[in-house]
């Protein structure tokens, strides 16, 4: 079958996501134990990514005594910042872009979706499937059905780019071919082999 769209992750990808780096500042600053706030961080993730709990909701889980105050500082001003994009990936995306569709297909929350867009890291894509607004997250199978019915692609018409091996997996058994993305000049090889560039 021959291929129509490339559809690849954005966290750690295109851009490299700031919640580690906020729970280990905030750990610090607020004296607190950085395996709790992992602990919260990952038995509250689900919810969050899939859009069912409000970001001010979600960081008060993981650091139970945050004032309004230091949210803003600690969490909303990081993700304000402005991001390291991966410029070499960013130049081989514009290049597909020439003979295919690409998209973004990414687990993601409400406050990183609105400065990615502020900054204009989506643009070069068709469209966007981000987890909090679709309200499914890989590896979880729905996530890849959603993307494929609201596109009215099939699985085999489409290549899938992520740095998660599982999603890569879950990817592969609905039929997509699957790229494990561990840097950007291995994809290129990997897409050449392809003959997609």
């Amino acid at each position: 079958m021959t291929f129509k769209a490339i559809v690849f992750d954005m966290n750690g990808v295109f851009a490299v996501a700031p919640e580690k780096k906020i729970i280990d500042s905030a750990c610090a600053q607020l004296k607190m134990d950085k395996w709790i706030a992992y602990t919260n961080y990952y038995l509250n993730l689900w919810d969050y990514e899939r859009g069912f709990i409000s970001p001010q909701d979600f960081w008060k889980k993981v650091f139970s005594k945050i004032s309004k105050e230091q949210y803003r500082v600690l969490v909303e001003l990081q993700y304000e910042a402005r991001y390291k994009k991966n410029d070499l990936l960013y130049s081989i995306a514009k290049d597909l872009s020439k003979k295919y569709d690409i998209y973004i297909l990414s687990n993601s929350n409400f406050l990183q979706g609105k400065e990615y867009r502020k900054q204009k890291l989506y643009a070069p894509f068709k469209e966007i499937f981000l987890s909090h607004e679709t309200n499914e997250i890989k590896p979880f199978p729905q996530a890849y059905q959603k993307f494929l019915e609201k596109t009215k692609l099939k699985a085999g018409e489409c290549v899938f780019v992520d740095d998660s091996i599982f999603n890569v997996l879950t990817s592969m058994a609905l039929g997509f071919k699957g790229l494990v993305f561990q840097d950007s000049h291995d994809l290129e090889e990997k897409l050449k082999k392809l003959k997609l560039i």
